[in-house]
C-alpha cells in the first residue's frame, strides 16, 4: 500500500500568517498616523486654552470657563472620546517668579483624548489614548521706576575717563549715601571717597569702575538717545491739542499743582525755586542754572492720585526736554544744572535730564533727594555730599503690561 503526501493546507496558514502581518503594518500605518494627528490636534488645543486662560486672568474673566471653551471649539469637550483638566496654581506677589513680583496663575491644561482604530481591532486594540498638557504663566501688570530702576542713572555712553573725560557717574571727592536703590552708569563710573549703597544693592557699571562698593555689575549699554527717548513724558508746553503745560507769570518762584513750563531756565538762576505738587517741565535747550546758598529746589512732584498708567506727569519733579547733542562742560552753555550748597534740600519726585550735566551736592543730615535722578553725566564736582533716599512710589512709575509666557 501506497500512502502520498498531501501539502495543500499548508498554504492557508502561511496566507493567515501573512494577513496578520499585512493587518498590523495596515495598523501601524493608518491608525498610526490617526493617533499621531490627534496627539498633534491636542497638543496646539492644549496649547492655545492655556493661552486662552492666561489672557482670561489678565483680564478678570473665568480662567476655567476660557480655557474649557477653547478646547472644545478645538473638538475636546470632556465627552465620551476625550476629557479635559484645567489646574490653575496661585503664584503669590512678592516671590521672583513674575515681573515685578507680581501676583500670578500657573495654568495647566491636560487633554487626554481616545481614538478609535480601524485595522487594529484585528489585533485586539480597540483605542489608544494620547495625553498631552500646556502650561503658561500669567502675571499682571505691574509699575516700575524708568529705565533700569535705579536711583541714580548716568547715560553718558563714555567707557572710561582717559583723555580727562567725565564719567556719566562721578562723585568727585564727595561723599554718596544711595539708599533705596542702585547707581547705574551707562559707561564708566568713578569716586574717590565714601560711596555707600544698600547691601542688597549695586553699582552697575557698562565700562570701567573706580567706585569702592561691594558690588559692581556689569551689563549692556542702553542705546542712546533712544533708550531716553522711549522714556519722556510727551511736551505738554508745543501747543498741541491737550497740552496741560502752564505758563509762569514773570518772575514766578513757587509752582503749585501743574505741570509747568519753563522756556528760560536762566531767569531761575539762584532763586528759592518751591514746587508744591507740580512738575517743571523745561523746553529750554541751552543754560547754566546754579542753586547755591540758600537758593535751591524744594517740594514735591505732581501726584494724580493713584497711578493708573495714564497719568504721564505724575511723580517727576523735572523733565528737562532732549536736547542734541547732550550736555559735555558743566562750566558752560548746553543744559548745566548745579544744585549745591543748600543744607535746607528737600525734594522728592523724578528728575529725569538726559540729555543734561547734573551737578549734585550739599544735601546736609537729615536732608536728601528723594528722588530718581537720571541725567546725562551725573557728578558731584567738589567735596560736599550727596543723599539720595530713594522710594519707588514717590517717583514716577511706568505701567508695564501683563505677560503671559508659554512654559511647556
Amino acid at each position: 500500500m501506497k500512502h502520498h503526501t498531501v501539502e495543500k493546507g499548508q498554504a492557508l496558514i502561511l496566507i493567515a500568517l501573512a494577513a496578520i502581518g499585512l493587518f498590523a503594518l495596515a495598523a501601524l500605518a493608518i491608525d498610526g498616523s490617526r493617533v499621531y494627528s490627534d496627539k498633534r490636534h491636542a497638543q496646539n488645543a492644549a496649547d492655545t486654552a492655556a493661552l486662552a486662560a492666561a489672557l482670561a486672568y489678565q483680564r478678570g474673566t473665568d480662567i476655567n470657563l476660557a480655557a474649557t471653551d477653547r478646547a472644545t471649539s478645538n473638538g475636546y469637550d470632556s465627552g465620551g472620546s476625550s476629557d479635559v483638566t484645567v489646574t490653575v496654581t496661585d503664584i503669590a506677589a512678592g516671590t521672583n517668579i513674575c515681573p515685578g513680583k507680581t501676583a500670578g496663575k500657573e495654568i495647566t491644561v491636560k487633554i487626554v483624548s481616545y481614538v478609535g482604530t480601524t485595522f487594529a481591532r484585528v489585533l485586539g486594540r480597540n483605542q489608544v489614548t494620547n495625553a498631552v498638557t500646556a502650561t503658561t504663566l500669567s502675571c499682571g501688570f505691574y509699575l516700575k521706576p524708568l529705565l533700569t530702576g535705579d536711583a541714580v542713572i548716568g547715560l553718558n555712553t563714555q567707557l572710561s575717563n582717559s583723555g580727562g573725560s567725565t564719567c556719566p557717574i562721578d562723585s568727585g571727592n564727595g561723599d554718596w549715601y544711595i539708599t533705596g536703590g542702585g547707581v547705574y552708569a551707562n559707561g564708566c563710573a568713578e569716586a574717590h571717597k565714601d560711596f555707600e549703597l544698600d547691601s542688597d544693592r549695586c553699582l552697575t557699571s557698562v565700562g570701567n569702575a573706580n567706585v569702592p562698593v561691594d558690588c559692581i555689575e556689569h551689563t549692556a549699554q542702553l542705546p542712546y538717545p533712544d533708550a531716553a527717548i522711549a522714556v519722556m513724558p510727551p511736551n505738554p508746553c508745543d501747543s498741541t491739542l491737550g497740552d496741560v503745560g502752564i505758563t509762569p507769570t514773570s518772575g514766578q518762584t513757587t509752582f503749585n499743582d501743574g505741570v509747568y513750563c519753563i522756556s528760560d531756565m536762566d531767569a531761575l538762576d539762584k532763586k528759592d525755586i518751591v514746587l508744591n505738587n507740580a512738575t517743571l517741565y523745561v523746553t529750554d535747550t541751552n543754560f547754566r542754572l546754579m542753586f547755591t546758598g540758600q537758593g535751591g529746589f524744594s517740594g514735591y512732584a505732581t501726584q494724580a492720585g493713584t497711578f493708573t498708567g495714564s497719568d504721564v506727569y505724575d511723580g517727576y519733579f523735572l523733565v528737562v526736554a532732549m536736547h542734541s547733542p547732550p550736555c559735555t562742560d558743566f562750566n558752560h552753555g548746553d543744559q548745566a544744572l548745579l544744585i549745591r550748597g543748600n543744607s535746607g534740600q528737600d525734594i522728592t519726585g523724578t528728575i529725569l535730564a538726559p540729555s543734561a550735566c547734573l551737578d549734585l551736592r550739599g544735601t546736609s543730615d537729615g536732608h536728601a533727594m528723594n528722588s530718581q535722578i537720571i541725567g546725562y553725566t551725573v557728578s558731584s564736582n567738589g567735596s560736599a555730599t550727596l543723599r539720595v533716599n530713594f522710594t519707588a512710589s514717590d517717583n514716577h512709575l511706568e505701567l508695564v503690561e501683563p505677560s503671559t509666557t508659554m512654559l511647556k
